[in-house]
């Protein structure tokens, strides 16, 4: 199954995030990073070759690690601080040759200027500020999924598979796609 990356360190911002994306986008896990350290964690582990996510979804103010962690602290990252970590994830995970297409969406309270968004993106990054409603960053979502040619070829193969299934035109995902066998 295709995969959300979600970076939050909010755990009650995290479950609405993750139970809203879950409910609107049914065909795509949401995996939860906490920390900027668990991120470079998770970028190290991710294989140049095979399934990439589809999405990153990124507050900015994250904190280092809770604990201990073998990674040593980035340059810029102060003790107790934790203001600019998502944008310099955003930046570790763009020096990948292989992530670089991969949309990024800063889902954050603060401002635009703020997070000096105009230095911290590129074509496949969105903004959207945190507000009482999560429904303009599902928006944001589906816009990505809908414009993004890698996440609809993603969103058509799973909704394809499962409608097979769902049909009994189909008995394993294997049947659906002789990559899968």
């Amino acid at each position: 199954m295709k995969s959300i990356i979600l970076i939050e360190d909010d755990p009650q911002q995290a479950l609405a995030i993750m139970s809203a994306v879950n409910r609107r986008f049914t065909d795509f896990a949401v995996r939860l990073v906490e920390t900027e350290s668990e991120f470079y964690e998770f970028i190290a582990r991710l294989p140049a070759q095979g399934e990439k996510p589809i999405m990153v979804i990124s507050d900015v103010m994250l904190p280092w690690a809770f604990g201990e962690t073998p990674i040593p602290k980035p340059q810029g990252v102060e003790e107790g601080g934790f203001r600019m970590a998502g944008t310099r994830c955003w930046k570790k995970f763009r020096q990948r040759e292989d992530l670089r297409q991969i949309p990024w969406i800063y889902f954050t309270v603060l401002d635009d200027q703020t997070i000096e968004f105009a230095q911290n993106h590129d074509e496949k990054t969105g903004y959207v500020q945190k507000g009482k409603s999560i429904e303009p960053l599902l928006m944001e979502i589906e816009d990505w999924l809908e414009t993004d040619e890698s996440a609809t070829e993603a969103l058509a193969s799973s909704t394809t598979m499962r409608k097979a299934l769902e049909a009994g035109l189909a008995t394993s995902l294997s049947d659906c796609s002789p990559e899968l066998s």
